[in-house]
């Protein structure tokens, strides 16, 4: 049932005349729609709509026919899971749409607009501080028609006590998490609770926190809700083939430069677009004003790959010295969320996806027989072990190596550290301590019987010296069998018989 309501979504509605805010049950036969009220409203009641149909446009096409004034209504779409808190929120923010405008943009329906899309663009006031980004660092949303400007916002201009009093966000908590700086240099914070309080009730929300800064100097929060995963059809006027929602679903990115409608101006602007891996929000920024440093981390860029950065484009697998010294493999691309160019999650897994699927088109296309095709090719790199999930995090393991893990070893493996598994065998079947770990250049898991940490386990050191490394101790050089976890001497009186027995021809 979870799975059937995150396809579905509600619609709320405001006469702009009245004032009056309400939840869609149906249409009046003057094709204004019925309302009830929001707080009361039963999710059961409400005119629901399918996210892989369009009888929204369908609703809102048969309203627009039929009302002569459908300016008169102002309509805002809800998850139908998530309609008892989210809609509530909307609801209230509704009823001053002018005030929150910037709020309500990803929920506003546009019935002005010829396909009758939400409205998804995002506009902020200035850009980044330049920094090196990972898939792990906070993120950063841009404009349309601004230059960027790296100037971080005046924290004296925030009214700390109205956000903790109205949204329940607390200053200090920003700081320790580290948004706080993300957010005073345009960025987005990662995903946090917040409890908003409308109509003198406290509602907990996730979302991602940035600031706006207005033209007369105030700085306002910008909340982003998670909307249900979009239909990807079209943006701004640009209609995604099937590699943009390909690209855009797996790896955040559009990869290439697009001409988009800016809602502003309705001039045709080159640009970029990325997908908020959070939210789900579509995000665009202009080709002019993308900017590329010459430095990722501590390695130079050269002019070629900065151009091919520019143009959304990645670049293949490259080793980087990252800030803290370490050197990483990855894919770089530019990323509009980010507003910098960014190690693009499981990005060599989906590099070597596209580049297989290309080079079976283009064998194809030269019509050699024994070239696979691209839905084959495609099948067979999806078949490769997925190590990472798709916000990029390590994928959890419950066993390894058909022998179940502890919960502990569970938790150390998915948070980065070193799992440490006692119960493991050696190459010769004998039981041994293996160390178990993400490695993040390999984008997979890997074990040793060294512990990465520090050296290999004074119980098994002896042990992986002679069974795996094929080294010999002279305690145990003329013993045949081979050597058990700890075991440095002879372990018994046959062994011991064995060690002292000498080798070679007697004289």
């Amino acid at each position: 049932m979870a799975q059937e309501l995150n396809q579905e979504e509600v619609l709320i509605a405001r006469n702009n005349d009245t004032g009056q805010v309400g939840a869609v049950t149906g249409l009046n036969e003057d094709g204004t729609p019925k309302m009830t009220d929001v707080k009361s409203a039963k999710l059961s009641d409400l005119v629901k709509f399918s996210k892989g149909q369009n009888p929204l446009e369908a609703f809102m096409s048969n309203f627009v026919r039929q009302c002569k004034n459908p300016s008169t209504f102002g309509f805002f779409r809800v998850p139908a899971d998530r309609y008892d808190t989210v809609g509530t929120v909307i609801g209230d923010l509704a009823k001053d749409p002018v005030a929150n405008a910037e709020i309500l943009k990803d929920n506003k329906v546009d019935v002005a607009l010829p396909a009758l899309k939400v409205e998804q663009s995002k506009q902020t006031e200035t850009s980044a501080e330049p920094s090196e980004q990972t898939a792990d660092e906070a993120q950063s949303q841009t404009t349309m028609s601004q230059e960027p400007k790296w100037q971080a916002i005046d924290q004296s201009k925030i009214d700390w006590d109205m956000l903790k009093e109205k949204w329940g966000i607390d200053k200090e908590a920003l700081e320790a998490s580290g948004d706080l700086r993300e957010m005073l240099y345009n960025r987005k914070s990662k995903l946090v609770n917040i409890t908003p309080t409308f109509g003198g009730e406290k509602f907990s929300i996730e979302a991602r926190l940035s600031f706006r800064t207005d033209p007369d100097g105030s700085v306002k929060l910008v909340p982003h809700f998670i909307q249900s995963e979009q239909k990807l059809d079209q943006f701004m006027g640009h209609k995604f083939d099937k590699i943009d929602q390909a690209n855009l679903k797996e790896n955040g990115n559009l990869g290439r430069i697009v001409e988009l409608i800016d809602p502003a101006t309705g001039e045709k602007v080159p640009s970029l677009i990325s997908r908020d891996r959070y939210t789900n929000e579509l995000l665009a920024i202009p080709a002019k004003d993308v900017r590329i440093r010459d430095t990722f981390g501590q390695t130079k860029l050269t002019m070629p790959e900065i151009m091919t950065l520019k143009k959304g484009l990645p670049l293949p697998p490259k080793e980087v010295v990252c800030r803290d010294g370490k050197t990483r493999t990855g894919i770089l691309q530019y990323n509009v969320d980010r507003k910098a160019v960014e190690f693009v999650p499981n990005g060599i897994h989906w590099y070597e996806k596209v580049e297989q699927a290309k080079r079976a088109a283009e064998a194809k296309k030269e019509g050699k027989g024994e070239s696979v095709s691209t839905e084959a090719s495609e099948k067979k790199a999806e078949r490769k072990p997925n190590w990472t999930l798709k916000d990029g995090s390590i994928k959890p393991l419950g066993q390894w190596n058909k022998i179940p893990l502890t919960e502990q070893q569970k938790e150390d493996y998915a948070n980065g550290r070193v799992a440490k598994l006692d119960n493991m065998v050696d190459e010769k079947g004998q039981p041994c301590t293996v160390y178990l770990y993400f490695d993040k250049e390999k984008q997979r898991p890997v074990t040793s019987l060294n512990d990465p940490r520090v050296k290999v386990a004074d119980e098994s050191r002896t042990q992986k010296a002679v069974n795996n490394d094929g080294l010999t101790n002279e305690e145990t050089k003329n013993i045949t069998d081979p050597l058990t976890k700890g075991q440095t001497q002879p372990k018994d009186e046959i062994q011991q018989k064995q060690q002292r027995k000498p080798k070679g021809p007697r004289l």
